[in-house]
């Protein structure tokens, strides 16, 4: 699985990119022309987002602690997008991440 930034805001995981522009398209409604228009290509696996301290495995919340950002009483890490494909079992297309304005 790789990852694709969609636009400004998604970031889609899936095997290829033709695939992640299908996908975006019937999951958001968007046409095809503007998925072209503000597609950004794809980004290495090891570029990290935030995970909920709540979704890592018990062994890993204690070696976290250092790492950890408080988002709207939530606690979050970064974890590389390689970790969460593994860990959460990604092998269909889905909108791994997102950034809300």
């Amino acid at each position: 699985m790789k990852v694709f930034k969609m636009n400004d805001f998604d970031l889609v995981c899936a095997e290829t990119e033709e695939q992640a522009k299908i996908f975006y398209c019937e999951e958001s409604g968007i046409d095809m022309g503007d998925v072209e228009e503000f597609f950004q290509g794809e980004v290495s696996l090891e570029e990290k987002m935030l995970v909920s301290v709540d979704d890592l495995p018990e062994e890993e919340k204690m070696m976290t602690q250092l790492n950890m950002k408080n988002i709207g009483g939530e606690l979050f890490v970064y974890k590389p997008f390689s970790w969460v494909i593994k860990h959460q079992n990604i092998t269909s297309p889905c909108i791994i991440a997102t950034t809300e304005f």
